[in-house]
């Protein structure tokens, strides 16, 4: 005879029914409570909700190497700004590159764009970019529209480009507003950059801020939608990079 059979011999029935669903009623008391201070939360998530800027250098350096963050800010209820820090305009096609950036950050789920078209801010492999220049427009944009982080590229700009390089040296030196937070894109070495998913292993270990894409499509779409820029090689760029679908971010 198990314990459970016992017991109904020595309490009386209208008490074991009591205690029956007592405990199914508790049970269901308990769940409410839980799912009413976790919706309660996520509204107070909600209407905490948290600028992040992401600061580019040329339309596309969003949807080639900062997609996995801007997919984590989405997923976490923070609300995306991008300033993009030129037109691309390198082969005079700057408006065209303009509306191929408008139309990916709304694939994106971006929600402020900013372009931004100086003369002293041209897309070029050569020219050197002013610092101070970028850092006015930058801190301006940060206390306008109360930003409370901002990312951009590291000191080896991912892929050594100048105009990226300028950003970080632009960023990582301006200054600060109060509980500012700044992360910079790592650059990996050419193996881990070209490993596609399979650097995620080694990313885990080695940094604890790490930003996933795992939709090979969203990936493929987001470059697709900047058609000039399109063409063979930044095709197999979206298949074997590791910016594809890996970010990690240092704090600065």
């Amino acid at each position: 005879m198990g314990l459970f059979d016992i017991i109904e011999e020595i309490v009386d029935d209208d008490l074991l029914f009591i205690i029956k669903y007592g405990l199914i009623i508790s049970n269901f008391i308990t769940i409410f409570f839980l799912l009413y201070f976790k919706s309660r939360k996520q509204q107070n998530q909600k209407e905490e909700k948290k600028s992040v800027l992401i600061v580019t250098a040329h339309p596309d350096d969003e949807a080639m190497f900062f997609l996995p963050t801007i997919t984590y800010l989405n997923d976490n209820n923070y609300e995306v700004h991008l300033l993009c820090l030129s037109n691309g305009n390198a082969n005079k096609i700057g408006k065209i590159r303009e509306a191929e950036l408008q139309k990916c950050c709304k694939y994106l789920k971006i929600e402020k764009l900013t372009i931004i078209n100086d003369e002293d801010l041209q897309d070029s492999m050569t020219a050197t970019w002013p610092i101070e220049k970028i850092q006015k427009i930058v801190e301006d944009y940060i206390t306008q529209k109360n930003m409370k982080g901002v990312i951009t590229f590291d000191k080896n700009g991912v892929s050594g480009h100048l105009n990226h390089i300028a950003c970080y040296k632009a960023i990582s030196t301006m200054k600060r507003i109060e509980d500012l937070k700044v992360f910079v894109l790592e650059t990996t070495n050419i193996l881990r950059k070209y490993s596609s998913i399979l650097d995620f292993f080694l990313s885990s270990v080695l940094n604890d801020n790490l930003m996933l894409n795992l939709n090979i499509l969203k990936a493929w779409r987001s470059m697709q939608i900047h058609n000039s820029q399109f063409v063979w090689y930044r095709k197999l760029f979206v298949v074997f990079s590791r910016y594809a679908y890996i970010n990690t971010l240092i704090k600065i």
